[in-house]
């Protein structure tokens, strides 16, 4: 993931740096000299998760501007320079916002406890749903890689949790729709009947009842392989000619390209998490693989794409499209294996 952080002073930056040598694993992007609105304008573009360290007020500003869409706004953190607390401002759920709040207050407590620092900053949480420790069914949506197709329904079915009122999930394969089952939340395949109807008219025809949210899973999963320095534009063209990535629910490659700035530039704007795999969990994996000696020379693995797609679709994953190559860019697509993990 690529995140950008700000700081206004000298013990900000201090703060700052503790921050970001506490996620390694990730890529930090220091605003220098830009135009600060400039530069929280192409991070929003990017999708990037912004961490201000200072006034709340200075963030608030600076974002304003730019806030439209709870589904595709970048999340958006603000640390006091002392390290007291972490404040989620804005895409708390799906944008992961509150999630990385509460990994800030877990990693900077743990450095703090060993003695190379001495932050504890306390993550201060502001939705209803996390407050009240229930469930969130935009966090499960994203969690189990499903696209909303009704975002009106986050908030009912939100509120009836807030109420303490039973809610129900039904999956369309598998699962009968029971008369009196108060269907609060659907989740069907790309080819569902339901979504060739209204689908109020619909739920209320076959069931008695008007589902709260409808959430269609996104099926495949895309084992990506580029070479170094690959731009993200060049991988959206040659991914978009093959691949609808509303349908995308991850993409995955080798480890070596955890911090490919133009592979995870690709994956952080097209909404998708991506995973990666060491050579020999990639080699492990049994199946018939275009095979490549010279990959293996430079990867240590003879088939990334391939071998990554089918690790991330699960067990039961079937690999449907075996590489594409074009131009030092590789593809190769999988039906990912369905196992919604439901979590209150």
């Amino acid at each position: 993931m690529i995140i950008r952080i700000v700081a206004f002073t000298k013990k900000g930056w201090k703060l700052a740096e503790a921050v970001a040598d506490a996620f390694p694993e990730h890529i930090w992007e220091r605003r220098d000299k830009e135009d600060l609105r400039e530069w929280v304008k192409s991070g929003f573009e990017l999708r990037a998760p912004i961490v201000f360290v200072g006034a709340t007020g200075i963030a608030v500003r600076a974002i304003a501007p730019f806030v439209s869409d709870k589904l595709q706004d970048s999340p958006v953190l603000v640390l006091d320079e002392m390290g007291q607390f972490v404040i989620p401002l804005l895409s708390g759920h799906v944008g992961g916002a509150n999630l990385l709040a509460r990994q800030v207050e877990e990693r900077l407590g743990l450095s703090c406890e060993r003695g190379e620092n001495h932050y504890s900053p306390k993550a201060v949480l502001t939705t209803a749903t996390d407050v009240n420790h229930m469930f969130s069914v935009d966090v499960f949506a994203e969690q189990n890689g499903l696209e909303i197709i009704n975002r009106s329904g986050i908030k009912e079915v939100s509120k009836k949790v807030l109420e303490g009122k039973q809610i129900s999930l039904v999956m369309e394969d598998d699962i009968d729709l029971e008369d009196k089952m108060p269907v609060d939340i659907l989740v069907v395949y790309s080819d569902s009947k339901w979504l060739s109807y209204d689908l109020e008219d619909r739920a209320k025809k076959e069931t008695g009842k008007y589902p709260g949210i409808l959430l269609r899973i996104k099926p495949y999963v895309l084992g990506i392989g580029c070479k170094k320095g690959t731009d993200a534009g060049k991988l959206r063209k040659f991914v978009e000619k093959y691949v609808d990535m509303k349908q995308v629910s991850m993409v995955a490659s080798i480890d070596l390209k955890q911090k490919e700035y133009g592979l995870v530039q690709f994956c952080q704007q097209a909404g998708v998490k991506l995973v990666t795999y060491d050579a020999n969990t990639l080699q492990q994996v049994e199946g018939d693989f275009s095979e490549s000696d010279f990959v293996k020379t430079i990867t240590g693995v003879s088939n990334v794409c391939e071998r990554a797609a089918m690790v991330a679709a699960g067990k039961d994953g079937v690999l449907l499209q075996k590489k594409i190559s074009e131009d030092g860019m590789t593809l190769a697509m999988a039906r990912r294996e369905v196992h919604l993990q439901w979590e209150r």
